[in-house]
């Protein structure tokens, strides 16, 4: 069996989870299709008489890794993740990771169960959001106040340290890991880098990832020097005019402790779809 062929069974497996219990998971497909050395994930899989019933998935950002799996329907209580979650300590060890996370949707019951016998300490939660023009709130679809300003365009040679750093500052990593994440998200083809300019001066970035008619918003921040003036909200607010003429629905992440985003998402017309959680491994 080829990766491809592994990768439609992943593909299926996930549907059959998420109708089963009404979740949605964070399988990162965009690093699901690429090797480790090309910036992509590492996975396990467990196959019963040609059936995908099992999948883990390993994603490294830097000294960060993040866990995510799935068991099918029909094939629960029988070890099944237990046995994968033991496979995968080889893949866990052998990366310098500094800070292990499990990741499961808030709302699938069987994920619960098997994160309280892991030795897990809450870290912290993301929403999913996606845009819809029912509800941008009325009043609020007029200009931001860094209107005419404010472009965006394409990242150029040349730039990568401007986007280290901004990813650095704005989402409190270190240098070393901000530039190992820079790295392995050059092989993605499917996605863009984004320069947020000000006046003719980087003001801020973020990454597009499209894929089936849906953009994901990744890695988005604005200069701490230069917040509060509206850039956010302009890049935002061009970025879905953007993916609405291309006829592509946008989504995002934002995490919990984070009232400032959320805020101006909603604003924008952000809506929450799922709640995501993480639990940091202390064994």
């Amino acid at each position: 069996m080829t990766t491809a062929d592994t990768l439609k069974d992943i593909e299926e497996l996930q549907q059959r989870c998420e109708q089963y219990e009404g979740i949605s998971l964070k399988l990162n497909w965009d690093m699901l299709r690429h090797s480790p050395e090309a910036g992509g994930a590492e996975w396990l899989v467990t196959y019963e008489e040609d059936v995908l019933v099992g999948f883990i998935g390993l994603y490294g950002f830097g000294g960060e890794m993040e866990v995510c799996g799935m068991v099918r329907p029909g094939y629960r209580r029988r070890e099944i993740f237990t046995s994968l979650w033991e496979r995968a300590q080889t893949i866990i060890k052998r990366n310098n990771i500094t800070t292990l996370l499990l990741n499961a949707p808030a709302a699938s019951l069987s994920a619960s169960g098997f994160l309280k016998t892991l030795p897990l300490v809450f870290n912290h939660a993301e929403y999913q959001m996606k845009w819809d023009a029912a509800a941008v709130p009325q009043g609020s679809a007029e200009a931001s106040s860094a209107a005419g300003t404010v472009i965006l365009r394409p990242v150029r040679e040349g730039e990568a340290h401007i986007l280290i750093e901004l990813d650095r500052e704005g989402f409190n990593m270190t240098q070393e890991d901000a530039a190992e994440m820079f790295e392995q998200q050059q092989h993605e083809a499917l996605q863009e880098h984004i320069m947020i300019e000000m006046n003719g001066q980087p003001a801020g970035k973020m990454r597009l990832w499209t894929e089936n008619n849906e953009t994901w918003i990744y890695g988005f921040t604005v200069d701490r020097k230069l917040r509060g003036l509206g850039i956010g909200r302009s890049a935002l607010q061009q970025t879905i005019e953007r993916e609405r003429r291309n006829y592509n629905g946008v989504n995002l992440e934002v995490a919990l402790d984070n009232p400032n985003a959320l805020k101006l998402y909603e604003s924008c017309g952000f809506v929450i779809l799922n709640k995501q959680d993480y639990y940091r491994y202390t064994g």
